[in-house]
């Protein structure tokens, strides 16, 4: 079990119906941990593709730095990091 923070940025913010929350995931591992956040909030349609992999212009960071480097999904996550998902396009502009 791991106990982290989740923020939710842009359009993610509204879908989740938060910005923020504590969240206690079952699995160390980015891959699991994103997989019950996008399931237990409803967007996963936002963050993944039709293939799993993390759309192109979403965001994924961990502690401030993109997943990328700090060791992709399969980076361990220990308890009080934070993980921000950022949507950086808005609708109808």
């Amino acid at each position: 079990m791991v106990k982290i923070i989740v923020k939710f940025l842009s359009i993610l913010n509204q879908r989740a119906g938060t910005g923020r929350i504590e969240f206690i995931a079952s699995v160390p591992k980015l891959s699991g941990i994103l997989d019950e956040i996008v399931e237990r909030y409803g967007i996963k349609d936002i963050i993944f593709t039709d293939f799993g992999e993390i759309k192109p212009w979403v965001r994924v960071l961990v502690n401030g730095r993109s997943h990328e480097l700090v060791g992709g999904l399969d980076a361990i996550i220990h308890d009080g990091d934070a993980i921000a998902l950022v949507y950086p396009y808005a609708d109808n502009f």
